[in-house]
């Protein structure tokens, strides 16, 4: 992380550093959030750090465990469920409703698929911000001010689930693959070629990390209990 000038709104440009972090996944969920090497970092005092840490505490990115002090907010499989049975519903909706439609302009979308093709294939780190467009474009193309403000609602949660998605070996490339198939589909007006491929998406993308989870939960307390057999 950069070192930030001081100013009047210190605490909220830290928060927005650390937040930048989280979704990144630079600051990986479960890590210990440390007031003092941040404020080494990012050249502050702890007292901006402190603030931060309970702006994102409130916004559901940090959570302060007893034991261990400020951590980021773990990525659990009830998340990864929940969001995922929202979005495959949606994304089925709304892929199936703008297949029907002739009135709208893919042009924009269609340079948004080739850009995050192009980020997929060097691993570039904006693949992750691409694959939010994606989404978020294909919502506001519907015209459906409700829905996309319910979306938007989940930006966060989203934004840390495709950062954590992005980073499962080989999938990149995939998940571009998939968006490229639904925006065809869209665009040949095949409603239920594309709303089955758009649910398909968010399913696989959904079990894929819900497996990564279970993995390193199991590494976790074999690691865990290796060590209580080596102390015993």
């Amino acid at each position: 992380m950069r070192r930030i000038r001081r100013s009047s709104d210190l605490s909220e440009r830290v928060a927005e550093r650390l937040r930048e972090a989280i979704f990144r996944g630079d600051l990986g969920p479960g890590r210990r959030v440390r007031q003092e090497e941040l404020a080494d970092r990012l050249g502050v005092s702890r007292a901006p750090v402190r603030q931060a840490l309970v702006i994102l505490e409130r916004e559901g990115l940090v959570q302060t465990d007893r034991l261990r002090g400020a951590i980021v907010a773990p990525l659990t499989v009830e998340l990864i469920r929940d969001l995922y049975e929202l979005r495959t519903g949606i994304e089925r909706h709304v892929a199936e409703c703008l297949a029907r439609r002739t009135d709208v302009e893919w042009e924009a979308l269609e340079e948004l698929v080739a850009a995050g093709r192009e980020s997929a294939s060097t691993n570039s780190p904006i693949q992750i911000e691409l694959d939010l467009r994606f989404h978020t474009a294909l919502y506001d193309a519907l015209g459906n001010r409700i829905l996309s403000d319910v979306m938007r609602g989940q930006w966060m949660n989203m934004r840390r689930v495709i950062a954590a998605t992005v980073k499962i070996a080989g999938y990149s490339q995939q998940i571009w693959d998939e968006h490229t198939a639904i925006l065809d589909a869209i665009m040949a007006h095949e409603p239920d070629r594309a709303g089955g491929l758009a649910a398909a998406h968010t399913i696989a993308a959904s079990a894929r990390l819900m497996e990564r989870l279970v993995l390193e939960e199991k590494q976790r307390d074999a690691g865990e209990a290796g060590l209580a057999e080596v102390l015993a």
